[in-house]
């Protein structure tokens, strides 16, 4: 076994830690997409329950364990086995309030034409239900990757841009989900940043609002996507926190994301983040692929949307 060989070997060993119990509740969540909803009356019944048993951990948080109690109810109908399912699932759920995505810049800032279609892409509105469960990045404990879950504790809407695959889908959002996913990949950039893939240019947007960043250039295939910042974002992006254009500090590049990043040099640039997938199954492959051509670089951080997602499948 050569020294790559090795290098992949012990970075495998590092994936798939999930128990089976765990992946088991993660695959019946995706299958059933479950909703929570709940009334201030729901909530009472847990804090009245919580104060007669005295379960002060219940009583902190009684919301949270309401949405955690009807959940395992989605996984299980054995009474003991739904109140050990109850634990664990509150010690990974994250209320996530719409304030989240109405007071985000992005939100504030950016607005896109209600009646906006560019080819087979339509701008939309995506709603969400109160209670809706959505999975975040899992949580490491003891070396093993246990699910996070989200729910929301209200009802919210986000811009949207849908395609017809031939029937409609959403092709890319601003979601909750990927505003807390991706969070410390933006907190954590700095100097100069590249960018594999576009989107809704949130990711770009919200690093470029940085001081600490010099310049975002943004690679990206597709011509409808560069059109959409070209001609209705780019106008919008406002200033920078010291007031310099935010729109100078962003330079886009139509092309391949990875044969790009076959040119790019160890240094070249500070920070990379990578965001070309939909999700950790389809992710994962391209994410092997541009650590491996990566792997010798010692001066660039790089990073991967969704990576602990990836990590855990």
């Amino acid at each position: 076994m050569n020294e790559s060989d090795r290098k992949e070997y012990k970075f495998t060993l590092e994936e798939n830690r999930m128990s089976r119990m765990m992946k088991d509740i993660r695959a019946e969540i995706a299958r059933q997409r479950p909703v929570v909803p709940f009334t201030e009356s729901d909530i009472d019944m847990v804090r009245r329950q919580a104060q007669k048993i005295g379960n002060m951990k219940m009583l902190a948080d009684p919301e949270g364990w309401y949405v955690a109690m009807i959940l395992s109810g989605y996984l299980t109908r054995d009474k003991e086995q739904r109140l050990y399912l109850s634990d664990i699932l509150h010690a990974h759920l994250t209320g996530i309030s719409s304030s989240l995505v109405y007071t985000n810049p992005y939100y504030q800032n950016i607005i896109i034409p209600d009646d906006l279609t560019l080819g087979n892409h339509h701008f939309a509105t995506l709603s969400y239900d109160q209670g809706e469960i959505m999975e975040l990045n899992p949580d490491m404990v003891e070396g093993m990757y246990v699910p996070h879950y989200g729910y929301l504790r209200e009802a919210l809407e986000v811009p949207c841009i849908t395609e017809d695959k031939p029937e409609e889908a959403v092709w890319m959002s601003l979601s909750p989900g990927e505003i807390i996913t991706m969070k410390e990949d933006i907190d954590d950039a700095e100097g100069r940043v590249l960018t594999l893939g576009l989107g809704l240019s949130y990711y770009a947007y919200m690093t470029a609002r940085k001081t600490s960043v010099s310049s975002v250039t943004v690679i990206e295939r597709e011509a409808e996507t560069i059109e959409l910042f070209e001609n209705y974002i780019r106008p919008q992006l406002g200033k920078d926190e010291v007031g310099r254009d935010i729109s100078d500090k962003i330079r886009i590049i139509q092309g391949d994301a990875f044969d790009f990043m076959g040119t790019v040099k160890d240094g070249e640039y500070d920070y990379i983040f990578a965001d070309l997938w939909e999700g950790p199954y389809d992710g994962k492959p391209m994410y092997h692929r541009i650590r491996r051509m990566t792997e010798d670089f010692r001066r660039t951080d790089i990073r991967y949307w969704i990576l602990p997602q990836m990590m855990s499948i």
